[in-house]
């Protein structure tokens, strides 16, 4: 396996309403990025990120699932996360681990209230967002609206990088504001595209959102403003430095036009995330609290091991599988660590990069990096492992509460039973509940919320 620094790691969460076309998004770039060779169908089950048979079934995502690829020279870990707010509890753990959200909205339906719930829950992480208006090959496909929809309820920040050409059936064409070219992609579904500088009206368009953009840059900067209007302008060097640290403030929210199931748009937006997106590097701190409750700081450059396990999952014939990301140190197979919330130490198994059911198993994972390790035997969702001789905890994902109860009533013999598949199925699960009941005696007399004994 190849070795990347923090600088060289890109840890982001697509996020958005349902049905928005998340999958077939992180499809799109799985396939651009060679590590699949064609493009999988939902109606077919044949995407990387929906393997689990419930998926594949109701053709939705159901569990956020992790996977990564390489492209230009970086390691892109994305998280694919369920749209429906059902399972709102996936997406929450994916965007805490997350160095910036790509929320993705439908051309057609436009913004929903998903979105809403996804960008509020980015904010209160506090990392910066990039937007991807998709299905631009659809008729009904309106990106003006949706452009100027987006602008109205998250502010004149949101920018556009890219406008389709030929929105609508056999759309293969984009402006690219960044270099001024009209990018034209291939129809084959790899991603591929030529590049031609804009002439005609299309020039004068791109130059106008070009001259635009730069004035954008320029303003979330004093330096940069200072500049702009001492020179008339910004030089491309400056203008192309401005950019990153635009984003980071969230001064320059850019958005895209893509069609995921065309492929088309995707491999310019994963030139932009290679290239301007957000690294562990610009997180170098993260809060957390020492043995004592005291409030510290966990460093990107310490050498003491600190994880978070944002999802825990278990899966027949392979066992219990807890996803983390690495916050400092270095997490390696056979060493044991710290869970400081349960005060245990734990031996680190196996450790996995995963691409959704494919795993490729490593020696170790260093900082900033994501990935899964199997069967530790207490450890759980929202609990830190650490160097036993530096012992922290980081904050933990606050769930909302469940808002669907069940319950079940169950004979003597069967009691003990069904309370351990019970326990089985909640565990790892902090968005699911499980409390115990009185007796009911009552064959019409059920309780909401509880399973009954």
């Amino acid at each position: 396996m190849k070795n990347y620094t923090p600088a060289d790691i890109r840890n982001f969460a697509l996020v958005g309403h349902a049905s928005c076309g998340k999958t077939l998004l992180s499809e799109a770039m799985l396939r651009c990025a060679g590590v699949i060779s064609r493009l999988g169908s939902i109606a077919d089950g044949t995407t990387v990120s929906d393997y689990h048979v419930s998926e594949k079934q109701r053709q939705i995502s159901v569990s956020a699932t992790l996977m990564h690829a390489d492209w230009a020279g970086k390691k892109f870990n994305l998280v694919d996360t369920p749209g429906y707010l059902d399972f709102i509890s996936e997406g929450l753990g994916a965007l805490r681990v997350g160095d910036f959200a790509l929320v993705v909205i439908d051309a057609h339906h436009g913004l929903g209230v998903g979105t809403d719930r996804v960008w509020n829950y980015a904010t209160g992480y506090g990392i910066p967002k990039m937007i991807v208006v998709n299905a631009l090959d659809k008729e009904t496909g309106d990106f003006a609206a949706v452009l100027k929809g987006a602008q109205e309820h998250f502010g004149r920040h949101v920018f556009p990088l890219s406008v389709p050409v030929d929105a609508g059936p056999g759309f293969s064409r984009t402006l690219d504001v960044l270099r001024n070219e009209v990018v034209t992609y291939a129809t084959d579904g790899s991603g591929k595209y030529t590049e031609e500088p804009a002439t005609g009206e299309l020039g004068e368009r791109v130059k106008q959102l070009h001259n635009e953009l730069i004035e954008h840059i320029a303003e979330s900067d004093d330096g940069l403003m200072n500049k702009y209007f001492e020179q008339g302008g910004l030089s491309e060097e400056e203008f192309r430095a401005g950019i990153h640290a635009a984003v980071q403030k969230e001064l320059f929210i850019p958005l895209f036009a893509a069609s995921a199931s065309k492929n088309v748009g995707v491999a310019r937006l994963m030139d932009f995330i290679a290239k301007y997106g957000s690294s562990p590097v610009d997180r170098k701190n993260v809060p957390a609290h020492d043995a004592n409750g005291h409030e510290i700081e966990v460093k990107l450059d310490s050498t003491e091991t600190v994880a978070y396990i944002f999802k825990t999952m278990s899966e027949a014939h392979f066992g219990e599988l807890s996803f983390f990301r690495v916050y400092s140190g270095t997490v390696t197979t056979g060493t044991d660590l710290f869970n400081s919330d349960r005060k245990i130490t734990e031996r680190v198994g196996q450790i996995f990069l995963l691409n959704g059911q494919t795993r490729e198993a490593v020696h170790s994972l260093g900082v900033g990096d994501i990935g899964a390790v199997v069967k530790l035997k207490d450890t759980h969702t929202g609990n830190t492992l650490c160097s036993p001789k530096h012992p922290v905890t980081l904050p933990k994902v606050v769930y909302p509460k469940p808002n669907i109860h069940a319950a079940r009533r169950t004979d003597e013999r069967r009691r003990r039973q069904n309370r351990h598949r019970a326990c089985r199925v909640t565990r790892g699960r902090p968005d699911v509940s499980l409390r115990r009941g009185r007796r009911i005696t009552s064959d019409h007399s059920f309780r909401a919320g509880r399973i009954t004994s």
